[in-house]
């Protein structure tokens, strides 16, 4: 295949040779383009760019897909896959059964179900004849198919790679930054702390809640007593994923000391820190109506700020999109394992459900953020010991922020630092809440207010 055999059409039904280098440069990208492996016409994603793809084409007959603008392609053109494998289960919290349908693009299944909320799952495929796949999604993937040629499936689509990027460090004279995040012996510029920001200069007095690693959730002898670290991706040199805690993937356990501790009164359940929240989304709503209506039959409900991370327009998904592949799931309320009193309501899981993060109700009134290895939104079967015994499900859980925003707060500040060092970005542009929160990591030495990474 060469490059002229995809083109763009004009509104008045010309026909040109795509130019991948003026695509961008020529404000026509909301022209129609022509699918180069059965030409018909294809349709652009409406979705935002980012720095993994600037523009996703899907072909509305075969379903072929062609990126625009990724880290490694000028243009990406993912060849012919067994129908199979091809399609993602589709996911989404409007639909009891979704994973039993394929996800075929635009928030729709294969068979014709629409969501506003559907995408693809980020952990598991469909198809190859599992026992309750969609038979009507079933018949639309051979469908699909079969309007491959048989000449245009093996090696014909062809990428064409993106021109090297310039790198500064490549320049003769080239001095690397002091300051540049990753570097051993990086230096911060004066760090602004609580009031100025949320994070506090100094570890807080002892909280009394604070038990040798062990967090209380409700006063009094019906107080829940969980064991309590922090499970967080490593933050580049700073706190490195170094396997020395438990592990979740790779989430790893950190002790609470470790992390930066937080003004924690200034978290009020606003997400003043994030920016203007959005309206709520009446397709959110339809989700957390129902669990909150479960609840008050046990006189509890659902907190403000976990209205708001689930129901907002702009802080919906907002740690799916910087969440290295963690997603937002709602489910619940579910009965916990450590007293049938309380309740819990998942929100958050790992792609690979290797960690999830629920809200944990206690029937006090109290809540707060725990994490587990353990997926209780299924039944677990039994399981057997060597001897024939029957073994028991761990039911461990474990306390890991006291508020959803708080825990917001801190997930999104280390996914946003991770990507920063990722980018070799400069200290003095960051954030003042990265630049506080990352001077945990890397103690002041000098009286004005710089920190040096320790050799």
């Amino acid at each position: 295949m060469i490059e002229s055999e995809m083109v763009i059409v004009d509104d008045d039904g010309t026909e040109e040779p795509f130019d991948p280098a003026s695509w961008c440069s020529s404000g026509r990208q909301d022209s129609t383009m022509r699918c180069d492996v059965c030409d018909h016409e294809m349709v652009k994603w409406d979705r935002p760019p980012s720095r993994w793809c600037r523009e996703l084409w899907v072909c509305t007959w075969c379903y072929a897909m062609t990126q625009i603008g990724t880290p490694d392609h000028e243009i990406s053109r993912p060849g012919h896959c067994p129908w199979e494998i091809r399609w993602e289960a589709a996911w989404t919290d409007m639909l009891p059964d979704a994973g039993r349908h394929a996800y075929g693009y635009f928030r729709k299944t294969l068979c014709g179900i629409e969501k506003p909320d559907m995408t693809g799952s980020q952990f598991g495929m469909w198809g190859g004849g599992f026992r309750d796949e969609c038979p009507d999604c079933t018949a639309a993937a051979l469908a699909i198919d079969a309007r491959w040629p048989e000449e245009r499936r093996d090696g014909f689509r062809v990428d064409v790679p993106a021109a090297p990027r310039p790198r500064p460090e490549d320049d003769p004279g080239y001095v690397r930054p002091v300051d540049e995040l990753g570097r051993p012996d990086i230096r911060l510029p004066q760090t602004l702390t609580s009031p100025k920001t949320r994070v506090l200069g100094a570890r807080p007095p002892a909280d009394a809640h604070l038990e040798d690693g062990f967090r209380r959730i409700g006063e009094g002898p019906s107080a829940v007593c969980l064991p309590a670290f922090w499970a967080g991706h490593g933050i580049g040199p700073y706190r490195p994923y170094d396997k020395q805690g438990r592990t979740f993937a790779w989430f790893q356990a950190y002790p609470l000391e470790m992390v930066p501790p937080l003004d924690e009164e200034s978290f009020v359940g606003d997400f003043a820190w994030f920016g203007d929240m959005g309206d709520p989304l009446d397709h959110r709503t339809a989700v957390t109506d129902p669990i909150a209506s479960d609840l008050a039959r046990d006189g509890l409900s659902l907190p403000a700020d976990f209205l708001a991370l689930i129901t907002r327009a702009n802080l919906h998904r907002c740690l799916d999109r910087e969440g290295g592949g963690a997603w937002t799931d709602v489910t619940g309320p579910l009965p916990s394992p450590v007293d049938p009193a309380d309740r819990m309501v998942l929100f958050f899981r790992d792609q690979q459900s290797c960690i999830m993060w629920y809200l944990y109700l206690h029937h006090s009134g109290q809540a707060a953020v725990v994490c587990s290895d353990r997926d209780f939104t299924v039944e677990p079967g039994l399981r057997y010991g060597p001897d024939g015994e029957i073994v028991l499900p761990r039911r461990e859980i474990f306390w890991t922020a006291p508020s959803v925003e708080i825990f917001a707060y801190r997930f999104l500040a280390e996914a946003r630092l991770t990507l920063a060092i990722h980018e070799k970005q400069r200290a003095g542009e960051l954030d003042p809440e990265l630049l506080a929160y990352l001077a945990h990591y890397v103690p002041s030495s000098s009286s004005e207010g710089c920190g040096r990474m320790p050799r």
